[in-house]
């Protein structure tokens, strides 16, 4: 069974990658909305968790709007194919498998009888790393029509080759990252999905080749809808955490289609250390959004530069306010539709920098 869904994988990848706009036009506007948590809880980190009752709200908001949830491996495959997907579709997904997220998200996402997916690093169940669910809830959840995904066997910084390693050495230390931990998790769990959820949320070209050449899909961390035309080894998903999870930012949210645009340059998100300020040049795709209404913002800078290149093939170069320091940014691109009140196209793109001396920065 395994081999057959990576089979499947590799197949739709290539005809995705193979046949240019391939359903790109008819199903441009449909998109489907990925949310991620963390911790569930009141005493943990503020910057990676939500409260249970806000937790709480948002699930009413989604029911109490016709908000259809369903699986992450479900809608990814639907996606890769090009096979149409209904309106106000909504993902839930879970990263590191926290216990709060068995304590307080899993006892109403079960009574709703609604479908999400934990992200596990194995060494830390199988180590029994406090604050982590143990093997026997991970089963729970799956029996409860829960998705168990890869997460890495260690939640290191994947982009990062180390000094000692060449660059084929750092290659096959991420396979096994990746293999490994999606083996713990077949030997425990008999059928976790073919989705890599990137540690710590970075990526870069070299990271999605490989991933693809694997045959997993790849989530990242950057903000944003997903669709047909979404890159299947860069996925985005809205990060929920306290600051980021007041309910009318999450309904904006949840309404969003993914911004049609393709980037022109760079090829990815890694930073050169003596980079002061980098530049994102995109072209804007057809849409059912107002082009010259689109606004950019950066991580604490609030809104940044918009230059014109060209507006006959809307091509624009995006640039921050500020010097970028070490550690990691986003550039958020919106722009409103042009017929539904309220709804947003929305494309985030992440900027990763090391320190001045080529070290990478410390979490």
């Amino acid at each position: 069974m395994q081999n057959s869904l990576k089979s499947l994988l590799l197949l739709l990848n290539l005809l995705w990658f193979t046949v240019p706009g391939y359903a790109a036009s008819a199903l441009a506007d449909n998109s489907a909305v990925i949310l991620m948590y963390h911790n569930i809880a009141e005493d943990t980190p503020a910057s990676t968790s939500v409260t249970p009752e806000i937790f709480n709200k948002h699930m009413l908001y989604l029911e109490n709007n016709n908000f259809i949830v369903w699986p992450l491996f479900k809608t990814l495959l639907h996606l890769a194919s090009g096979k149409p997907i209904p309106e106000k579709i909504v993902v839930l997904t879970f990263d590191d498998a926290y216990k709060s997220v068995y304590n307080e998200a899993f006892p109403i996402l079960k009574a709703k009888r609604w479908p999400f997916t934990v992200f596990v690093t194995t060494k830390y169940i199988g180590e029994g790393y406090t604050h982590y669910m143990s093997w026997a809830q991970l089963r729970e959840i799956q029996q409860f029509g829960g998705e168990i995904g890869n997460h890495s066997l260690s939640h290191p910084h994947m982009i990062r080759q180390r000094s000692t390693e060449t660059k084929e050495q750092w290659r096959t230390r991420i396979i096994g990252e990746i293999h490994q931990a999606q083996y713990i998790l077949h030997q425990q769990l008999r059928t976790p999905i073919w989705v890599l959820a990137y540690p710590y949320g970075e990526y870069d070209l070299s990271i999605k080749q490989l991933l693809r050449e694997m045959g997993y899909f790849g989530l990242g961390q950057h903000s944003g809808a997903v669709s047909y035309t979404s890159d299947m080894q860069a996925l985005s998903r809205y990060p929920m955490a306290t600051g980021f999870d007041g309910l009318d930012d999450f309904a904006i949210k949840v309404s969003t289609k993914k911004l049609p645009v393709t980037v022109l340059s760079p090829v990815d998100g890694v930073v050169l250390k003596d980079t002061d300020i980098p530049k994102l040049t995109l072209r804007l795709e057809a849409g059912n959004y107002k082009k010259e209404s689109l606004v950019c913002y950066a991580s604490g800078q609030g809104r940044i530069q918009l230059e014109w290149i060209d507006r006959v093939t809307y091509v624009v170069r995006v640039t921050a306010n500020k010097t970028m320091k070490p550690g990691r940014m986003k550039y958020n691109c919106t722009a409103p539709s042009k017929t539904e009140a309220g709804v947003f196209y929305w494309f985030s793109f992440l900027w990763m920098k090391p320190e001045a001396d080529g070290s990478w920065y410390n979490e």
